[in-house]
């Protein structure tokens, strides 16, 4: 059973959360955590949180898992390129992020995200990770039986929870908020407008012995406080977007009044963010998820030597399902060609027995030969020589048309054979009457049109015609039928 998962791999914890994609969207099947052994190696302490989850069935190769970079081992740098067509933007950023880092690009694996493109300018997000802290990091996780497609950045997967709708009713307009996600050792923000991230970077925070005691000491608890708080002005400064909420996530969300001096530092309304699965501290989980269900659009640091190479197994294994599928369709196909090969040939010989009764009444000899029989049927000794091909329906439609659209007459009495056109009418003068026959000499099916009997009315002061001409297109032949 294929689920898109988002692991949350905390300092101190161990989160889940799972979806189930289907043809009408997804849905959130679980949200589960667990505490980590404060002792052992980082691959240990990740197999025994993953077997505290319990899920069922357990993590595996069929599953979409993203992950999120630790704050220490990733950089993140803010670009503000004069332009947005992105075929430039791929040309000029390997060098604009070469020149922010003290490292030569051969070191590091970078990707980026667009924000914005205010004011004519694009503001780009770069996630920089030197190469042998994530093969470490990726190598813990391949001992503890996790194979991520995605490693991407906290805050972008944050934000994914205003980009999918998930922090508003349905049917609710997607929100402009501050989401800030922050516990020991992590401090995320995403900043929201419409429900997409204009700004999005890690915050200082404090370690896990002062995250501790700020749960009980108020003193402690002001000066954790008060270094969030420092560097969301800072940010907020640096965007013209008016939030209308700040939401709390991750260990911030229970922090003891927490939500009210952030309230007073910011003038924003203050509240634990509410998600449709789990507490607040499972947003990261929750956010990873949905980036794990649309791995593409966003930073993700999987790339190069990195790359994620189930992608091509299963690249192969759905060109394999589709190869047996196209196997089937043309075995059915050939199936139905022999049928259908097989029905025609049954029409045919039905056919050509019908051909055979019809000519051996008609003709007197059997034909199998559609053009003979058309021959011979239409030959003088022939008793159907006589059949017309054409109906006086036929000749009196090519007679009106033949009309001229200017020159129309009022047609008293048409006598129309297949062979023969006795007509009589009037027209407004003998002018109409000559364009009258004039377009009716035109047409190679009229036979000789002699000149037409005219006499000019003494009330009206019109002109009655008589014509009276052969029609040489039937078909038939004298002596036929």
């Amino acid at each position: 059973m294929h689920r898109n998962v988002g692991l949350d791999w905390a300092q101190d914890s161990l989160r889940v959360a799972t979806l189930q994609s289907g043809f009408r969207g997804f849905a959130v099947q679980e949200v589960r955590s667990a505490a980590l052994p404060p002792e052992g190696a980082p691959a240990e302490r990740l197999r025994a949180g993953l077997a505290a989850l319990e899920l069922i069935p357990p993590l595996g190769r069929e599953d979409s898992i993203a992950v999120a970079l630790p704050g220490s081992l990733v950089a993140t740098h803010l670009i503000a390129l004069p332009f947005s067509d992105p075929r430039r933007i791929e040309q000029v950023l390997p060098a604009e992020v070469e020149a922010a880092i003290p490292f030569d690009l051969s070191e590091v694996v970078w990707d980026a995200a667009i924000l914005g493109a205010p004011g004519g300018k694009t503001e780009v997000l770069v996630g920089v990770v030197r190469k042998a802290a994530l093969r470490e990091h990726l190598d813990a996780l391949a001992a503890a039986g996790i194979d991520p497609r995605v490693v991407t950045l906290a805050p972008l997967a944050l934000a994914a929870l205003g980009e999918r709708g998930m922090l508003v009713e349905q049917g609710e307009p997607p929100l402009t908020a501050v989401l800030l996600d922050a516990g020991p050792d992590r401090a995320d923000l995403a900043l929201l407008d419409g429900g997409r991230p204009v700004l999005a970077r890690a915050l200082t925070t404090s370690n896990a012995a002062q995250w501790a005691a700020a749960a009980t000491d108020a003193e402690a608890r002001a000066r954790l406080l008060s270094t969030l708080t420092r560097d969301l002005k800072i940010s907020l400064r640096s965007r013209k977007t008016a939030p209308q909420r700040l939401l709390l996530a991750g260990a911030l969300a229970s922090l003891p009044e927490a939500a009210e001096r952030l309230s007073a530092e910011t003038q924003l309304a203050t509240e634990p963010v509410t998600l449709p699965a789990g507490d607040p501290a499972a947003a990261l989980a929750l956010g990873l998820a949905l980036r794990a269900q649309v791995p593409r659009g966003r930073a993700n640091l999987r790339k190069g030597e990195f790359a994620f190479t189930k992608d091509l197994s299963h690249v192969r294994g759905r060109l394999l399902r589709l190869g047996i599928a196209a196997s089937v369709l043309l075995a059915l196909g050939l199936v139905l060609g022999i049928a259908r090969l097989s029905s025609l040939h049954r029409q045919a010989a039905e056919y050509d027995d019908a051909l055979c009764t019809a000519t051996r009444r008609i003709l007197g000899t059997c034909l199998n030969d559609y053009r003979q029989a058309i021959a011979q049927l239409s030959g003088g000794r022939s008793r159907a020589a006589g059949i017309p091909r054409v109906s006086a329906a036929d000749v009196l439609a090519e007679l009106v048309a033949r009309m001229p659209e200017g020159s129309l007459p009022l047609l008293d009495d048409v006598e129309v054979t297949t062979s023969a056109i006795r007509l009589r009418g009037t027209a407004d003068d003998f002018g109409k009457v000559e364009e009258i026959v004039s377009a009716l000499r035109k047409d190679k099916c009229f036979g000789e049109i002699p000149p037409p009997k005219t006499d000019r009315t003494r009330d009206t002061k019109k002109v009655t015609f008589a014509l009276e001409f052969p029609y040489a297109c039937s078909g038939e032949v004298p002596g036929g039928a």
